[in-house]
C-alpha cells in the first residue's frame, strides 16, 4: 500500500492545450464500470443518473422562479411569470414537467432495483435512503404543485390540511407548521419554505445515497453472480476510466434528458389554453399552466384533481370502506394506500434477508411489486376518469381482488417451476417461448385495441379495467418476445464478434454528420432567438427549438462516442 509511487502532475504534451484530464476527474474516487453499461440496453443502469439530471434542472429553474414568486400574491405572481417575465412561461412549465419526470424516474429506478434485488446486502442502507428520497420528492412535488394559488392548488391544500388536522394528538400542530395560521400569505409562505427545506434535504440524502452507491459499486449482471447476494462488481483492469468514457456518456444522457424535459411541456403549452374556461377540452391534469383562480366563476368547471403522482391515494378516499371513518377518511386512505407501502419498502431489506436475487426465487416480494404497479395504474386512471365519485365496497373488491389472486397465484406456480429447474435455457425452449410470447402480444394488441376504443366511446369501470388488463397482457407479450429474441441471439456463437464491431463508425463520417447537425443547431438558434421572449406561445416555440438543439447536441456526442471510443 505504501510502496505505490505517487502520481506526478502530467504536463500537456505537444498538440494538447490543457492535457488529457485538465479537471483531474480521474483523480476522483469514481468507480470504473463495465462497457455493457454504456451499450444498448445499459440505460437501466443509469436511471439514478437521469434522476440526478432532472434534479439539477429543477434546482436551476426553481432558483430562477424564486426571483419572481410572491407568496403574498401567489396566483397573480404566477400569472405574471407566465405573461410578463422573459422566458417565464418556459421556465415555469418545464419546472413543472421536470418534477413530473423526476418522480416518474424515481418510481422506475425504485421498481427496477426492487425486482433486481438491489436492497439486499451490502446495499440495505443505500436502499433505505433511496426510499426516503422518493418520499421527500413527493413532498416537494406536493408543495410545489400547491404554490400556484389556482383552484387545483386550493383543492390540494384543503386535502393536505384535512389530513394534517385529522392526525391524532398532533393535528392542530401539524396543520399550523405545514400550512400556517390561516391567512393566505402565511399559507403560501409556509409552502414555499417547506418546498425549499425539502429540496435541501433531498440534496443531503442524495449525497449520502451517491456516496454509498460509489462505495458499494454497481450491481453486476445476475449471470455473473449466479443470482446470489452479495452482488459486488469486481473492478477489473478491462474497465475503462470514468473520464472520458463515462463522462461523455453522461453528457449525452444529460443533453437528451434536458431536451425531453423541455420538449414535452413546450409542445403542450401550444395546445393547452393559458386561461382555461368552461369550454376547454384540454385535460386539466396534464396542463402545464395553472388553472383559474379559486374565486373565478369558471372554477366550478375544473375537476378537483391532485397531482397525477397522488391520484392513486386520492381515489382511495372515495372508497366506502374509508368513508366509514368519517372525518378521518382521508387520513385512513393515505395511511393504507400511501404510508403502509412506504413502510414496507423501508423495511424490506430487513424482511427479505435471504441471498436469493432471482425474481422467481422471491415469489411474494415479486408479487407485491407487480401488484403495486398494477394498483397504482388502476387507481390513478380511476381517479382521473371519475374524480370525487363514491365507490361501493363490492366494486372495490371486484376490481382489486382478481389481480391479487392472479399475480400471487401465478408467481407461486412459476416459482415452483423455477426451483424444479424447468426454466433452464435450451434452443427448443427459446424458440417455443418466442412463438408463445409473439402470439400473446398479437392477441393482446388486438383485444387491447377493441377495449381502448370501447373505453373512448363509453367510459366505464368495466371497460377501464379490461383496457388496463389487456394492455398489460400486450406489454407482457412484447417484453417476452424481445427477451426470447435476445436469448436466441446470445445462443449464437458469433454474438461477441458482432457486439465488438456494432458501434464502430468511420471518423470522417462522424465529422461530416456532426458538422451538418451543428449547422442545423445554429440555424435553429438563430430562429428561436428572433422570437419575442415574453408570452406563452412564443415561449413554447422557443422551448421546442431549444429542446431540439439539446437533442442534436446529445446526438453529436453519441456519434463522437461511436467514432472515437467504439461504443
Amino acid at each position: 500500500m505504501f510502496d505505490e509511487k505517487p502520481k506526478l502532475f502530467k504536463l500537456p504534451q505537444k498538440g494538447e492545450v490543457l492535457g488529457e484530464d485538465p479537471m483531474h476527474i480521474n483523480d476522483l474516487p469514481l468507480k470504473k464500470v463495465p462497457d455493457y453499461m454504456r451499450k444498448r440496453g445499459g440505460i437501466w443502469y443509469w436511471t439514478g443518473a437521469l434522476i440526478t439530471m432532472a434534479f439539477v434542472y429543477q434546482v436551476i429553474t426553481g432558483l430562477l422562479l424564486l426571483l419572481y414568486y410572491v407568496p403574498s400574491d401567489a396566483y397573480n405572481s404566477t400569472e405574471a411569470i407566465i405573461n410578463s417575465v422573459p422566458y417565464g412561461s418556459l421556465i415555469l412549465t418545464t419546472h413543472l414537467y421536470g418534477a413530473y419526470a423526476m418522480i416518474f424516474l424515481i418510481y422506475v429506478h425504485l421498481f427496477r432495483n426492487y425486482f433486481f434485488g438491489s436492497y439486499k446486502k451490502p446495499r440495505q442502507l443505500q436502499w433505505v435512503l433511496g426510499v426516503l428520497l422518493l418520499a421527500l420528492t413527493i413532498g416537494v412535488g406536493f408543495f410545489g404543485y400547491s404554490m400556484t394559488g389556482d383552484v387545483l392548488s386550493s383543492d390540494a391544500t384543503d386535502v393536505g390540511r384535512g389530513i394534517a388536522k385529522a392526525t391524532p394528538f398532533l393535528g392542530n400542530y401539524l396543520e399550523s407548521i405545514f400550512f400556517g395560521n390561516g391567512t393566505s400569505t402565511s399559507l403560501f409562505s409556509h409552502m414555499l419554505a417547506w418546498h425549499i427545506i425539502l429540496v435541501a434535504l433531498i440534496g443531503i440524502v442524495f449525497g449520502a445515497h451517491f456516496w454509498l452507491a460509489e462505495a458499494n459499486g454497481i450491481m453486476p449482471s445476475h449471470r455473473e453472480t449466479n443470482h446470489k447476494a452479495p452482488a459486488i462488481d469486481k473492478n477489473e483492469e478491462k474497465h475503462k476510466e470514468w473520464y472520458p468514457y463515462n463522462f461523455s456518456f453522461m453528457t449525452q444522457l444529460a443533453m437528451f434528458a434536458f431536451g425531453f424535459i423541455i420538449l414535452i411541456p413546450s409542445i403542450l403549452s401550444l395546445l393547452a389554453p393559458v386561461s382555461p374556461g368552461p369550454a376547454s377540452t384540454f385535460p386539466a391534469l396534464f396542463s402545464p399552466f395553472p388553472q383559474v383562480s379559486p374565486s373565478s366563476p369558471n372554477a366550478a368547471y375544473v375537476p378537483a384533481y391532485p397531482p397525477w403522482f397522488l391520484l392513486f391515494v386520492y381515489k382511495a378516499v372515495d372508497f366506502d370502506i374509508f368513508a366509514a371513518a368519517g372525518n378521518l377518511s382521508a387520513l385512513a386512505a393515505t395511511a393504507v394506500i400511501g404510508v403502509i407501502p412506504l413502510l414496507y419498502f423501508l423495511l424490506l431489506p430487513f424482511i427479505d434477508t435471504t441471498d436469493d436475487l432471482h425474481p422467481l426465487s422471491r415469489p411474494l416480494v415479486t408479487s407485491f411489486g407487480i401488484l403495486g404497479i398494477i394498483y397504482m395504474a388502476i387507481l390513478s386512471a380511476w381517479g382521473a376518469l371519475s374524480p370525487g365519485v363514491q365507490i361501493p365496497n363490492y366494486e372495490v373488491f371486484a376490481v382489486l381482488v382478481p389481480p391479487f389472486v392472479v399475480v400471487v397465484g401465478g408467481m407461486t406456480f412459476l416459482s415452483r417451476q423455477y426451483k424444479k429447474g424447468k426454466f433452464k435455457i435450451t434452443g427448443t425452449k427459446i424458440l417455443t417461448s418466442f412463438l408463445l410470447f409473439l402470439f400473446v402480444m398479437m392477441f393482446g394488441a388486438y383485444v387491447f385495441g377493441q377495449n381502448f376504443t370501447a373505453t373512448l366511446a363509453h367510459t366505464s369501470l368495466l371497460n377501464l379495467v379490461a383496457t388496463f388488463f389487456t394492455g398489460g397482457v400486450m406489454v407482457f407479450g412484447a417484453v417476452g418476445t424481445a427477451k426470447s429474441a435476445r436469448l436466441s441471439n446470445q445462443y449464437e456463437s458469433t454474438k461477441q464478434k458482432q457486439e465488438k464491431n456494432a458501434y464502430r463508425m468511420n471518423k470522417n463520417t462522424a465529422v461530416v454528420l456532426s458538422a451538418l447537425l451543428t449547422i442545423a443547431a445554429i440555424v435553429i438558434t438563430y430562429l428561436i432567438f428572433s422570437l419575442n421572449p415574453i408570452g406563452a406561445i412564443n415561449n413554447g416555440e422557443f422551448g421546442i427549438g431549444l429542446a431540439f438543439i439539446l437533442i442534436i447536441a446529445g446526438t453529436i456526442m453519441r456519434i463522437y462516442r461511436a467514432a472515437f471510443y467504439y461504443e
